[in-house]
Protein backbone atom coordinates (compact mmCIF):
# COMPACT_ATOMS: atom_id res chain seq x y z
CA UNK A 1 0.00 0.00 0.00
CA UNK A 2 2.84 2.38 0.87
CA UNK A 3 4.55 1.65 -2.45
CA UNK A 4 1.29 2.36 -4.27
CA UNK A 5 0.79 5.67 -2.46
CA UNK A 6 4.42 6.61 -3.07
CA UNK A 7 4.11 5.78 -6.78
CA UNK A 8 1.12 8.14 -6.97
CA UNK A 9 2.90 11.01 -5.22
CA UNK A 10 5.95 10.56 -7.48
CA UNK A 11 4.02 11.81 -10.53
CA UNK A 12 2.67 15.27 -11.30
CA UNK A 13 -0.62 16.55 -9.92
CA UNK A 14 -2.17 16.50 -13.41
CA UNK A 15 -1.21 12.83 -13.81
CA UNK A 16 -2.65 12.06 -10.38
CA UNK A 17 -6.00 13.63 -11.29
CA UNK A 18 -5.96 11.89 -14.69
CA UNK A 19 -5.47 8.60 -12.86
CA UNK A 20 -8.44 9.42 -10.63
CA UNK A 21 -10.60 10.19 -13.67
CA UNK A 22 -9.60 6.95 -15.43
CA UNK A 23 -10.27 4.98 -12.23
CA UNK A 24 -13.66 6.65 -11.95
CA UNK A 25 -14.41 5.67 -15.57
CA UNK A 26 -13.41 2.04 -14.97
CA UNK A 27 -15.59 1.89 -11.85
CA UNK A 28 -18.47 3.44 -13.79
CA UNK A 29 -18.12 0.88 -16.59
CA UNK A 30 -17.94 -1.98 -14.08
CA UNK A 31 -21.01 -0.65 -12.29
CA UNK A 32 -22.82 -0.27 -15.59
CA UNK A 33 -21.91 -3.71 -16.94
CA UNK A 34 -22.41 -5.76 -13.76
CA UNK A 35 -24.61 -4.17 -11.15
CA UNK A 36 -26.74 -1.88 -13.31
CA UNK A 37 -27.18 -4.45 -16.09
CA UNK A 38 -28.64 -6.98 -13.66
CA UNK A 39 -31.01 -4.41 -12.22
CA UNK A 40 -32.08 -3.33 -15.70
CA UNK A 41 -32.95 -6.94 -16.56
CA UNK A 42 -35.17 -7.15 -13.48
CA UNK A 43 -36.72 -3.80 -14.32
CA UNK A 44 -37.49 -4.89 -17.91
CA UNK A 45 -39.13 -8.14 -16.75
CA UNK A 46 -41.28 -6.17 -14.29
CA UNK A 47 -42.29 -3.78 -17.06
CA UNK A 48 -43.18 -6.67 -19.40
CA UNK A 49 -45.24 -8.43 -16.74
CA UNK A 50 -46.94 -5.18 -15.84
CA UNK A 51 -47.96 -4.72 -19.49
CA UNK A 52 -49.30 -8.29 -19.64
CA UNK A 53 -51.23 -7.79 -16.42
CA UNK A 54 -52.84 -4.53 -17.59
CA UNK A 55 -53.69 -5.88 -21.02
CA UNK A 56 -55.21 -9.07 -19.57
CA UNK A 57 -57.09 -7.14 -16.90
CA UNK A 58 -58.83 -5.12 -19.62
CA UNK A 59 -59.68 -8.31 -21.54
CA UNK A 60 -60.98 -10.15 -18.47
CA UNK A 61 -63.19 -7.22 -17.53
CA UNK A 62 -64.84 -7.36 -20.94
CA UNK A 63 -65.27 -11.14 -20.77
CA UNK A 64 -66.89 -10.98 -17.33
CA UNK A 65 -69.42 -8.49 -18.63
CA UNK A 66 -70.69 -11.17 -21.08
CA UNK A 67 -70.33 -8.82 -23.98
CA UNK A 68 -69.15 -11.61 -26.25
CA UNK A 69 -65.86 -12.17 -28.00
CA UNK A 70 -66.30 -9.95 -30.99
CA UNK A 71 -64.64 -6.56 -31.35
CA UNK A 72 -62.55 -6.89 -28.17
CA UNK A 73 -59.80 -4.31 -27.88
CA UNK A 74 -56.38 -5.73 -27.17
CA UNK A 75 -52.73 -4.66 -27.24
CA UNK A 76 -51.12 -5.38 -30.61
CA UNK A 77 -47.91 -6.67 -28.94
CA UNK A 78 -49.79 -9.10 -26.68
CA UNK A 79 -51.36 -12.45 -27.63
CA UNK A 80 -54.28 -13.62 -25.50
CA UNK A 81 -55.56 -17.19 -25.24
CA UNK A 82 -58.94 -17.72 -23.58
CA UNK A 83 -59.74 -21.19 -22.22
CA UNK A 84 -62.91 -22.68 -20.88
CA UNK A 85 -62.97 -26.21 -19.47
CA UNK A 86 -59.38 -26.75 -20.66
CA UNK A 87 -60.29 -25.87 -24.24
CA UNK A 88 -59.13 -22.80 -26.12
CA UNK A 89 -62.24 -20.95 -27.17
CA UNK A 90 -60.58 -17.77 -28.46
CA UNK A 91 -57.24 -16.13 -29.01
CA UNK A 92 -56.32 -12.59 -29.96
CA UNK A 93 -53.09 -11.58 -31.66
CA UNK A 94 -50.90 -12.36 -34.63
CA UNK A 95 -50.16 -15.62 -36.35
CA UNK A 96 -48.70 -18.41 -34.23
CA UNK A 97 -47.19 -21.82 -34.97
CA UNK A 98 -48.36 -25.23 -33.83
CA UNK A 99 -45.38 -25.51 -31.49
CA UNK A 100 -46.35 -22.20 -29.91
CA UNK A 101 -49.99 -23.33 -29.45
CA UNK A 102 -48.81 -26.64 -27.97
CA UNK A 103 -46.71 -24.82 -25.35
CA UNK A 104 -49.64 -22.59 -24.43
CA UNK A 105 -51.94 -25.60 -24.06
CA UNK A 106 -49.43 -27.21 -21.69
CA UNK A 107 -49.47 -24.07 -19.56
CA UNK A 108 -53.28 -24.13 -19.46
CA UNK A 109 -53.32 -27.78 -18.39
CA UNK A 110 -50.66 -27.22 -15.69
CA UNK A 111 -52.62 -24.37 -14.06
CA UNK A 112 -56.25 -24.53 -13.03
CA UNK A 113 -56.59 -21.71 -10.49
CA UNK A 114 -55.03 -18.46 -9.29
CA UNK A 115 -52.37 -16.73 -11.38
CA UNK A 116 -48.81 -17.25 -12.53
CA UNK A 117 -46.01 -15.25 -14.17
CA UNK A 118 -43.28 -17.08 -16.08
CA UNK A 119 -41.71 -17.68 -19.49
CA UNK A 120 -41.31 -20.41 -22.09
CA UNK A 121 -39.46 -21.03 -25.34
CA UNK A 122 -40.96 -21.88 -28.70
CA UNK A 123 -39.56 -21.67 -32.20
CA UNK A 124 -36.15 -20.81 -30.68
CA UNK A 125 -37.61 -17.69 -29.14
CA UNK A 126 -38.38 -16.73 -25.59
CA UNK A 127 -41.83 -15.57 -24.50
CA UNK A 128 -43.21 -14.18 -21.25
CA UNK A 129 -46.70 -15.07 -20.12
CA UNK A 130 -49.22 -14.19 -17.43
CA UNK A 131 -51.83 -16.80 -16.50
CA UNK A 132 -54.99 -16.09 -14.50
CA UNK A 133 -58.25 -17.91 -13.71
CA UNK A 134 -61.28 -15.60 -13.65
CA UNK A 135 -63.28 -17.16 -10.84
CA UNK A 136 -63.47 -20.49 -12.69
CA UNK A 137 -65.32 -19.04 -15.66
CA UNK A 138 -62.38 -18.37 -17.96
CA UNK A 139 -58.67 -19.07 -17.98
CA UNK A 140 -56.67 -16.39 -19.76
CA UNK A 141 -53.03 -16.64 -20.83
CA UNK A 142 -51.47 -13.39 -22.06
CA UNK A 143 -48.16 -13.71 -23.92
CA UNK A 144 -45.58 -11.29 -25.29
CA UNK A 145 -42.33 -11.97 -27.11
CA UNK A 146 -38.85 -11.30 -25.73
CA UNK A 147 -38.30 -8.77 -28.52
CA UNK A 148 -40.57 -6.31 -26.73
CA UNK A 149 -38.48 -6.58 -23.55
CA UNK A 150 -35.27 -6.29 -25.57
CA UNK A 151 -36.56 -3.09 -27.15
CA UNK A 152 -37.27 -1.63 -23.71
CA UNK A 153 -33.88 -2.78 -22.43
CA UNK A 154 -32.01 -1.36 -25.42
CA UNK A 155 -33.78 1.98 -25.10
CA UNK A 156 -33.06 2.08 -21.38
CA UNK A 157 -29.41 1.08 -21.81
CA UNK A 158 -29.02 3.65 -24.55
CA UNK A 159 -30.45 6.38 -22.33
CA UNK A 160 -28.31 5.31 -19.37
CA UNK A 161 -25.19 5.12 -21.56
CA UNK A 162 -25.80 8.54 -23.05
CA UNK A 163 -26.51 10.05 -19.64
CA UNK A 164 -23.41 8.39 -18.15
CA UNK A 165 -21.27 9.62 -21.04
CA UNK A 166 -22.57 13.16 -20.58
CA UNK A 167 -22.05 13.03 -16.81
CA UNK A 168 -18.56 11.57 -17.23
CA UNK A 169 -17.66 14.22 -19.82
CA UNK A 170 -18.96 17.03 -17.62
CA UNK A 171 -17.04 15.65 -14.61
CA UNK A 172 -13.90 15.29 -16.73
CA UNK A 173 -14.17 18.87 -18.01
CA UNK A 174 -14.89 20.25 -14.53
CA UNK A 175 -12.00 18.29 -13.00
CA UNK A 176 -9.68 19.45 -15.78
CA UNK A 177 -10.66 23.08 -15.17
CA UNK A 178 -10.32 22.58 -11.41
CA UNK A 179 -6.88 21.00 -11.79
CA UNK A 180 -5.81 23.86 -14.04
CA UNK A 181 -6.90 26.39 -11.39
CA UNK A 182 -4.73 24.52 -8.87
CA UNK A 183 -1.69 23.76 -11.01
CA UNK A 184 -1.38 27.30 -12.41
CA UNK A 185 -0.89 29.04 -9.02
CA UNK A 186 1.34 26.17 -7.84
CA UNK A 187 3.57 26.68 -10.87
CA UNK A 188 3.58 30.42 -10.16
CA UNK A 189 4.67 29.74 -6.58
CA UNK A 190 7.32 27.30 -7.78
CA UNK A 191 8.69 29.93 -10.17
CA UNK A 192 8.56 32.53 -7.37
CA UNK A 193 10.56 30.31 -5.00
CA UNK A 194 13.07 29.45 -7.74
CA UNK A 195 13.67 33.14 -8.46
CA UNK A 196 14.20 33.78 -4.75
CA UNK A 197 16.64 30.87 -4.61
CA UNK A 198 18.59 32.37 -7.51
CA UNK A 199 18.88 35.63 -5.60
CA UNK A 200 16.57 37.86 -7.62
CA UNK A 201 15.46 40.91 -5.65
CA UNK A 202 12.34 42.28 -7.33
CA UNK A 203 10.25 39.11 -7.32
CA UNK A 204 6.46 39.49 -7.43
CA UNK A 205 3.76 36.88 -6.74
CA UNK A 206 0.20 37.96 -7.56
CA UNK A 207 -2.34 35.24 -6.76
CA UNK A 208 -5.75 36.70 -5.96
CA UNK A 209 -7.48 33.79 -4.24
CA UNK A 210 -9.31 33.45 -0.94
CA UNK A 211 -8.79 29.71 -0.47
CA UNK A 212 -5.87 27.72 0.98
CA UNK A 213 -3.74 28.38 -2.12
CA UNK A 214 -4.27 32.10 -1.65
CA UNK A 215 -3.26 31.74 2.01
CA UNK A 216 -0.17 29.77 0.95
CA UNK A 217 0.80 32.41 -1.61
CA UNK A 218 0.36 35.17 0.98
CA UNK A 219 2.43 33.15 3.46
CA UNK A 220 5.23 32.80 0.88
CA UNK A 221 5.23 36.53 0.18
CA UNK A 222 5.19 37.30 3.92
CA UNK A 223 7.98 34.78 4.49
CA UNK A 224 10.08 36.36 1.74
CA UNK A 225 9.50 39.82 3.20
CA UNK A 226 10.38 38.56 6.67
CA UNK A 227 13.55 36.85 5.41
CA UNK A 228 14.62 40.03 3.64
CA UNK A 229 13.87 42.07 6.75
CA UNK A 230 15.83 39.67 8.95
CA UNK A 231 18.75 39.64 6.53
CA UNK A 232 18.83 43.41 6.52
CA UNK A 233 18.55 43.44 10.31
CA UNK A 234 21.30 40.84 10.66
CA UNK A 235 23.56 42.83 8.35
CA UNK A 236 22.93 45.94 10.39
CA UNK A 237 23.47 44.05 13.66
CA UNK A 238 26.70 42.51 12.37
CA UNK A 239 27.93 45.98 11.50
CA UNK A 240 26.92 47.20 14.97
CA UNK A 241 28.53 44.17 16.61
CA UNK A 242 31.70 44.75 14.63
CA UNK A 243 31.70 48.35 15.78
CA UNK A 244 30.91 47.41 19.40
CA UNK A 245 33.64 44.77 19.41
CA UNK A 246 36.17 47.09 17.82
CA UNK A 247 35.70 49.73 20.53
CA UNK A 248 36.79 47.63 23.55
CA UNK A 249 39.46 45.87 21.47
CA UNK A 250 40.88 49.21 20.34
CA UNK A 251 40.78 50.53 23.91
CA UNK A 252 42.51 47.43 25.29
CA UNK A 253 45.15 47.54 22.56
CA UNK A 254 45.91 51.25 22.91
CA UNK A 255 46.08 51.09 26.71
CA UNK A 256 48.30 48.00 26.60
CA UNK A 257 50.70 49.60 24.10
CA UNK A 258 50.84 52.78 26.18
CA UNK A 259 51.62 50.84 29.37
CA UNK A 260 54.27 48.89 27.44
CA UNK A 261 55.87 52.20 26.48
CA UNK A 262 55.77 53.32 30.11
CA UNK A 263 52.87 55.73 29.64
CA UNK A 264 49.76 55.49 31.84
CA UNK A 265 46.75 56.82 29.83
CA UNK A 266 44.48 56.98 32.88
CA UNK A 267 46.60 58.70 35.49
CA UNK A 268 48.13 55.65 37.21
CA UNK A 269 49.07 52.12 36.23
CA UNK A 270 46.33 50.64 38.42
CA UNK A 271 43.60 52.84 36.93
CA UNK A 272 44.81 52.17 33.39
CA UNK A 273 44.75 48.42 34.01
CA UNK A 274 41.22 48.78 35.44
CA UNK A 275 40.11 50.29 32.12
CA UNK A 276 41.61 47.32 30.28
CA UNK A 277 39.84 44.87 32.62
CA UNK A 278 36.53 46.75 32.28
CA UNK A 279 36.67 46.66 28.48
CA UNK A 280 37.72 43.00 28.54
CA UNK A 281 34.66 42.23 30.71
CA UNK A 282 32.46 44.16 28.31
CA UNK A 283 33.91 42.24 25.38
CA UNK A 284 33.44 38.95 27.20
CA UNK A 285 29.76 39.65 27.88
CA UNK A 286 29.10 40.41 24.23
CA UNK A 287 30.87 37.30 23.00
CA UNK A 288 29.05 35.22 25.64
CA UNK A 289 25.66 36.49 24.44
CA UNK A 290 26.45 35.52 20.86
CA UNK A 291 27.72 32.08 21.84
CA UNK A 292 24.81 31.50 24.20
CA UNK A 293 22.24 32.29 21.50
CA UNK A 294 24.08 30.06 19.05
CA UNK A 295 23.92 27.01 21.34
CA UNK A 296 20.58 27.82 22.96
CA UNK A 297 18.45 25.64 20.66
CA UNK A 298 20.62 22.61 21.39
CA UNK A 299 20.58 23.33 25.12
CA UNK A 300 16.81 23.72 25.19
CA UNK A 301 16.30 20.47 23.28
CA UNK A 302 18.39 18.67 25.88
CA UNK A 303 16.56 20.40 28.74
CA UNK A 304 13.03 19.91 27.36
CA UNK A 305 12.26 16.91 29.58
CA UNK A 306 14.41 18.05 32.47
CA UNK A 307 13.54 17.50 36.11
CA UNK A 308 15.68 20.43 37.20
CA UNK A 309 14.07 23.29 39.11
CA UNK A 310 15.25 26.74 40.14
CA UNK A 311 14.55 28.66 43.33
CA UNK A 312 13.52 31.94 41.72
CA UNK A 313 13.24 33.81 45.03
CA UNK A 314 16.87 33.11 45.83
CA UNK A 315 18.07 33.70 42.27
CA UNK A 316 16.39 37.13 41.93
CA UNK A 317 17.92 38.32 45.18
CA UNK A 318 21.36 37.14 44.05
CA UNK A 319 21.06 38.98 40.73
CA UNK A 320 19.83 42.18 42.42
CA UNK A 321 22.98 42.42 44.54
CA UNK A 322 25.13 43.24 41.50
CA UNK A 323 22.51 45.06 39.40
CA UNK A 324 21.57 47.58 42.12
CA UNK A 325 25.02 49.12 41.83
CA UNK A 326 24.53 49.99 38.14
CA UNK A 327 21.92 52.67 38.82
CA UNK A 328 21.74 53.16 42.59
CA UNK A 329 19.44 56.18 42.20
CA UNK A 330 16.55 53.98 40.99
CA UNK A 331 13.90 52.79 43.44
CA UNK A 332 13.32 49.04 43.22
CA UNK A 333 10.01 47.78 44.68
CA UNK A 334 10.00 44.07 45.46
CA UNK A 335 6.95 41.84 45.92
CA UNK A 336 8.63 38.46 46.16
CA UNK A 337 7.02 35.22 47.32
CA UNK A 338 8.78 31.85 47.45
CA UNK A 339 8.52 30.24 44.01
CA UNK A 340 10.21 27.36 42.21
CA UNK A 341 10.30 27.35 38.40
CA UNK A 342 10.96 24.39 36.15
CA UNK A 343 14.33 24.59 34.40
CA UNK A 344 18.05 25.04 34.76
CA UNK A 345 19.38 27.79 37.03
CA UNK A 346 21.83 29.11 34.42
CA UNK A 347 19.05 29.57 31.85
CA UNK A 348 16.78 31.43 34.29
CA UNK A 349 19.76 33.53 35.38
CA UNK A 350 20.13 34.71 31.78
CA UNK A 351 16.39 35.53 31.58
CA UNK A 352 16.35 37.53 34.83
CA UNK A 353 19.61 39.31 33.98
CA UNK A 354 18.41 40.32 30.51
CA UNK A 355 15.00 41.53 31.71
CA UNK A 356 16.53 43.43 34.63
CA UNK A 357 19.25 44.92 32.42
CA UNK A 358 16.54 46.03 29.99
CA UNK A 359 14.54 47.62 32.84
CA UNK A 360 17.62 49.45 34.18
CA UNK A 361 18.35 50.95 30.76
CA UNK A 362 14.85 52.35 30.22
CA UNK A 363 13.56 53.10 33.75
CA UNK A 364 13.28 56.74 34.77
CA UNK A 365 12.67 56.50 38.52
CA UNK A 366 11.67 53.01 39.60
CA UNK A 367 11.43 49.30 38.83
CA UNK A 368 8.81 46.92 40.21
CA UNK A 369 9.56 43.17 40.50
CA UNK A 370 6.83 40.63 41.37
CA UNK A 371 7.39 36.93 42.01
CA UNK A 372 4.68 34.39 42.79
CA UNK A 373 4.31 30.67 42.14
CA UNK A 374 4.12 30.20 38.34
CA UNK A 375 4.44 33.97 37.74
CA UNK A 376 7.20 36.58 37.49
CA UNK A 377 7.19 40.17 36.20
CA UNK A 378 9.51 43.17 35.91
CA UNK A 379 8.04 46.63 35.23
CA UNK A 380 9.73 49.97 34.65
CA UNK A 381 8.40 53.52 34.32
CA UNK A 382 10.25 54.25 31.09
CA UNK A 383 8.82 55.10 27.65
CA UNK A 384 6.02 52.96 26.18
CA UNK A 385 6.54 50.53 23.31
CA UNK A 386 5.19 51.24 19.84
CA UNK A 387 2.77 48.77 18.25
CA UNK A 388 5.36 47.70 15.68
CA UNK A 389 8.00 47.28 18.37
CA UNK A 390 5.72 44.97 20.39
CA UNK A 391 5.28 42.70 17.34
CA UNK A 392 9.02 42.21 16.80
CA UNK A 393 10.23 42.54 20.39
CA UNK A 394 11.26 38.91 20.89
CA UNK A 395 12.71 38.30 17.43
CA UNK A 396 16.49 37.84 17.09
CA UNK A 397 18.57 40.90 16.19
CA UNK A 398 15.70 43.31 16.94
CA UNK A 399 17.48 46.18 18.63
CA UNK A 400 15.68 48.92 20.59
CA UNK A 401 16.67 52.57 20.93
CA UNK A 402 18.99 51.82 23.84
CA UNK A 403 19.59 48.19 22.97
CA UNK A 404 22.96 46.54 22.67
CA UNK A 405 22.79 43.54 20.34
CA UNK A 406 19.10 42.75 19.90
CA UNK A 407 19.67 39.28 21.35
CA UNK A 408 18.66 39.52 25.01
CA UNK A 409 14.88 39.36 24.68
CA UNK A 410 15.13 36.71 21.96
CA UNK A 411 17.11 34.55 24.39
CA UNK A 412 14.46 35.16 27.09
CA UNK A 413 11.70 34.07 24.72
CA UNK A 414 13.47 30.85 23.73
CA UNK A 415 14.24 29.87 27.32
CA UNK A 416 10.69 30.55 28.54
CA UNK A 417 9.12 28.71 25.63
CA UNK A 418 11.39 25.68 26.13
CA UNK A 419 10.26 25.34 29.76
CA UNK A 420 6.54 25.89 28.89
CA UNK A 421 6.41 29.47 30.14
CA UNK A 422 4.97 32.39 28.21
CA UNK A 423 6.60 35.81 28.09
CA UNK A 424 4.79 38.96 26.96
CA UNK A 425 5.43 42.69 27.04
CA UNK A 426 2.65 45.18 27.70
CA UNK A 427 2.42 48.94 28.02
CA UNK A 428 1.29 50.37 31.35
CA UNK A 429 -0.11 53.83 32.00
CA UNK A 430 3.47 54.79 32.74
CA UNK A 431 6.09 52.37 31.50
CA UNK A 432 6.34 48.78 30.32
CA UNK A 433 5.91 45.41 32.05
CA UNK A 434 7.35 42.02 31.07
CA UNK A 435 5.32 39.05 32.35
CA UNK A 436 6.57 35.45 32.58
CA UNK A 437 3.91 32.86 33.41
CA UNK A 438 3.64 29.06 33.34
CA UNK A 439 1.46 27.84 30.46
CA UNK A 440 0.27 24.76 32.34
CA UNK A 441 -0.19 26.26 35.77
CA UNK A 442 -2.84 24.65 38.01
CA UNK A 443 -6.12 26.47 38.59
CA UNK A 444 -5.71 28.92 41.41
CA UNK A 445 -6.99 32.18 42.82
CA UNK A 446 -6.28 35.47 41.15
CA UNK A 447 -2.71 36.65 41.57
CA UNK A 448 -2.00 38.91 44.50
CA UNK A 449 -0.28 41.36 42.20
CA UNK A 450 -3.49 41.73 40.21
CA UNK A 451 -5.60 42.18 43.35
CA UNK A 452 -3.54 45.04 44.69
Amino acid sequence: MRRFLKSITDVSLFQQVSLIIVTFGVVLIFFFSVYLRGNIDDFVINQVMSLLHRSQESLVKTLNEDSGFSDLAYDADVIHFVYSENKCIKYYGGRVTDEFISKVNEIALENDSGWKESSFEANDKKYFYYYSNTEGKFEVISIIGEAYGNAIENDLLSNVSNTSAIVFSVIFILLTIWVATIITPLLQMQSYIEKIRQGEDNVVLNIERKDELGDLAKALVDMHSEIKRQEETKEEIIQNISHDLKTPIATIKSYAESIKDGVYPYDTLEKSVDVIVENADRLERKVYSLLFLNRLDYMMEQEKETDKTTDMYKLINEVLVSFKMIRPELKIDLQLSPAVFKGDKESWLVVISNLLDNALRYAENKINIVLEPYYFSIANDGPSLSTERVKTLFKPFEKGDKGKFGLGLSICYKVCNAYDYSIVAENLEKGVIFRVEAKNKPKQEKRKADKS
